[in-house]
């Protein structure tokens, strides 16, 4: 059997390869949330690139990624993998979250530009040659407007990380489990 005639029909019900496990959605909610929470209880800081040498002598680069961006991403994981879930209360937050989001960055891309404007031929040139050239709409990662926009961020993805843990609650996934001891 190729892979391309594998069918899942009843993905509520189906029993994965050999762990039968249960595929279910309560399930996949979990791990995105716990996701997120392991990403969000990290010290938020800047990607970085570490440089390690074998015994032979041969340097290998090694980057370590920015914890911003993974708790970001993971936020965005859950929203996407809850997408079915969304209550009109809970799209409503979320929206007006990312808006706030929105607007903080068209003001950040917009003191960005005024920078630019303002500065002088001497200072674009020195920052030309760092490797930063000004496009309109968009920020640039080794300018400041940058950095504050992640932080921006990872305060409204934790503001959207609680409204979708809340929507959990309304959707009564918390169920207790009970153990005979």
């Amino acid at each position: 059997m190729e892979d391309d005639d594998l069918q899942i029909i009843d993905v509520e019900n189906y029993k994965g390869g050999s762990g039968g496990d249960n595929f279910s959605h309560s399930q996949l909610v979990m791990i995105s949330m716990r996701k997120c929470i392991d990403a969000g209880s990290k010290e938020m800081r800047e990607g970085y690139y570490n440089e390690k040498s074998d015994r032979m002598g041969n340097t290998a680069r090694i980057y370590v990624p920015d914890t911003r961006k993974e708790f970001i991403e993971s936020v965005k994981t859950l929203k996407m993998t809850m997408s079915d879930d969304l209550d009109a209360e809970a799209e409503k937050n979320i929206k007006e979250f990312l808006e706030a989001l929105d607007k903080k960055y068209k003001s950040y891309v917009e003191m960005e530009k005024n920078e630019w404007e303002k500065s002088n031929n001497l200072m674009k040139k020195s920052w030309i040659h760092q490797g930063y050239v000004f496009h309109e709409g968009m920020l640039h990662r080794n300018k400041p407007f940058y950095v504050l926009h992640l932080i921006e961020s990872v305060d409204t993805y934790r503001n959207v990380f609680a409204e979708l843990k809340k929507l959990t609650k309304r959707l009564d996934y918390y169920r207790e489990e009970f153990y005979e001891a």
